[in-house]
């Protein structure tokens, strides 16, 4: 009954069976070495039965069976309870080993691999958890493809390693997969600061991955032993504007502003957003100050890369150097028009054919003149500084549109990040000044100049 699987766990009892724990420490550094993988051998075996026990035992107490449930047999209501009482193992061990087995039922190919033993337990879920859920998605030749070639690192990469790996696959797999994840992200973002205790004030928050490298960039480039002794952290004077910095909750206070036909909404993020996306604008204008110390000669960079169809088309993913997670395609499309980007062309081998230059990026003189004339982040309602904000070009430079002062204004990073999803529309006015409109549905205003908003007006007189 137990063919195979008993066959291969009698032998490797066999070759271990004349060893107890205590007798290791008589084994040479050969020896030991050959133990452990014998023993993980059969570890393995041990964990595919221990799988297969778990798949058993759902699929015996499927609510359909009534009163020929195994669980209610064993007075237990879900099948990880009867695995629980029959094994003496943890209630969490117990669920995990279930919902191990459902995660490989989808993805046969892992799942033989682990009755064979080739697999174990952490080496599958290393597997599983990245490609789960791209599998529904992706066509089935490619993931058997992902499986095979995991399963051949798994048999000379430790787990951890593998991880990687499967996190490629997945891009692959399921390269539009990224976007609505970032969107999810972008949603939960915050920064807080506790109560001072103790002499101390506690940070929290959550960031999403874009705005983190621009904070990890400056930062590394503070702490870095390299960098010139004499550090400040102070506004970049060589801005010809210089309007109020937010407040300490930058932006707490909502605007005061009224919804009316021609009016459009105020500003709908909380103040944990707000603040979060004012510590990114500071990290991310600190790393254009000339007193910032400079890593390898040059500023704090977000070094991003996109394959170069990813990038023209605007979808799938593009990796942020030092950080784990990817970003969407799209989002390197929007680094590259406000910081602009250089083109390297690599060949199948990875040998670099041709470098470009740096394309498409405001330069300091453009940003000063933008400063003066938009003073910052031009949609109604938002306070952010011209510092503080990203250059957006009007028309897409994929389109055609040109980095000129006539095609460029300023957005903070959450209007960039939705200006083209979100309900406002910009256009350049015949005198040379931004004009904006909110739409939504079939409402929508009528055009008119963009008008920053500073800190001082959201103020109602005395």
């Amino acid at each position: 009954m137990m063919g195979a699987f008993g066959q291969s766990i009698a032998e490797a009892s066999a070759c271990v069976g004349s060893v107890s724990p205590t007798a290791l420490t008589l084994l040479s550094d050969d020896q030991l070495v050959g133990a452990a993988q014998v023993v993980e051998a059969l570890a393995r075996q041990v964990e595919a039965l221990q799988l297969g026990v778990a798949r058993e035992v759902d699929n015996r107490t499927d609510e359909t069976l009534g009163e020929d449930s195994l669980a209610r047999k064993l007075g237990a209501k879900k099948p990880w309870g009867a695995l629980e009482t029959v094994t003496r193992t943890s209630a969490k061990d117990a669920h995990a080993r279930v919902l191990e087995a459902r995660r490989l039922a989808k993805l046969p190919v892992i799942e033989a691999a682990v009755e064979r033993g080739v697999l174990g337990r952490a080496q599958a879920a290393a597997i599983i958890e990245p490609l789960t859920e791209s599998v529904d998605r992706a066509e089935t030749a490619l993931v058997a493809a992902a499986c095979e070639n995991l399963i051949e690192l798994s048999r000379v990469l430790p787990a951890t390693a593998v991880v990687e790996a499967a996190e490629a696959w997945k891009l692959i797999l399921d390269p539009d997969g990224v976007e609505p994840v970032e969107k999810a992200a972008v949603e939960k973002r915050f920064f807080r600061l506790g109560r001072a205790k103790d002499g101390l004030v506690k940070v929290s928050g959550l960031l999403p991955v874009e705005q983190a490298a621009a904070l990890r960039a400056v930062l590394d480039a503070y702490v870095n032993p390299r960098a010139g002794a004499s550090v400040a952290f102070t506004p970049n004077t060589d801005e010809a504007d210089e309007p109020d910095e937010p407040d300490e909750a930058a932006g707490a206070t909502k605007p005061l502003l009224v919804v009316t036909e021609t009016q459009p909404p105020a500003d709908t993020r909380s103040p944990d957003q707000k603040r979060a996306d004012v510590l990114h604008a500071v990290f991310a204008a600190a790393a254009r100050a000339p007193e910032t110390p400079t890593m390898g000669g040059a500023h704090p960079t977000i070094l991003v890369v996109v394959p170069q169809e990813d990038f023209e088309a605007g979808r799938g993913a593009a990796r942020i150097d030092g950080e784990d997670q990817p970003i969407s395609a799209e989002s390197a499309r929007r680094i590259a028009e406000s910081g602009g980007y250089q083109e390297v062309i690599v060949g199948p081998t990875g040998k670099i054919l041709n470098l470009g230059d740096t394309q498409r990026c405001a330069s300091p003189q453009q940003r000063r003149a933008l400063a003066v004339r938009d003073k910052g982040c031009v949609i109604p309602g938002c306070t952010m500084p011209a510092r503080w904000c990203e250059v957006h070009h009007i028309v897409p430079d994929r389109d055609g549109g040109p980095t000129d002062i006539g095609n460029l204004t300023l957005l903070c990073w959450f209007h960039h990040f939705t200006i083209d999803t979100g309900p406002y529309r910009i256009r350049m006015g015949d005198d040379g000044t931004p004009e904006i409109r909110w739409v939504f549905g079939s409402h929508a205003t009528e055009w008119v100049k963009a008008v920053h908003t500073a800190k001082r007006d959201l103020t109602p007189a005395a």
